[in-house]
């Protein structure tokens, strides 16, 4: 399931401008005497607290569906981090243009020569593309991220 942070409201109103930007879901918990905030997505939702359990579990089981329905897909920004999730990772120059490619074409099989091609000039050979590729696996394994070896290329999924 996708991850959904349970926040009190207003309290951790910036907290939540933040995770929601991010692209994680956020149950508020909304005191008794408090107005609830207006949601303003698919990745926000409310419960009055003290609430009933069975309502606050029907709340967070439905922002982490419609969480995974309306996952944003990852990226990399202009400084070489990837965003996935929430969650950040930051690549070296070579990783950043590679997996910058694969975000591009996610789910789809990135040829060789695609990837050799968006690291330009001095792009190194084939063999170094597979010491790269295995560097670049390994950073995005803790994101859920999955790079596999697939007909001549590559491809970048979720886990």
């Amino acid at each position: 399931m996708a991850e959904v942070v349970v926040l009190r409201w207003p309290e951790e109103d910036d907290e939540a401008r933040r995770l929601i930007n991010a692209g994680v879901a956020v149950l508020y918990l909304v005191g008794p005497t408090d107005d609830p905030p207006a949601v303003s997505g698919c990745l926000e939702d409310w419960v009055r607290a003290p609430g009933d359990d069975a309502d606050t579990r029907a709340r967070l089981v439905g922002l982490e569906l419609r969480a995974l329905l309306h996952r944003t897909p990852p990226f990399v920004d202009h400084d070489g981090r990837l965003h996935h999730d929430g969650r950040v990772v930051l690549l070296s120059r070579v990783e950043a243009v590679l997996a910058s490619t694969l975000t591009t074409h996610l789910g789809l099989v990135v040829p060789d020569r695609e990837l050799l091609a968006a690291l330009g000039a001095g792009s190194p050979p084939s063999a170094s593309l597979r010491m790269e590729m295995s560097h670049l696996r390994a950073r995005l394994r803790n994101l859920g991220l999955v790079v596999r070896r697939q007909h001549g290329g590559y491809i970048l999924d979720h886990r």
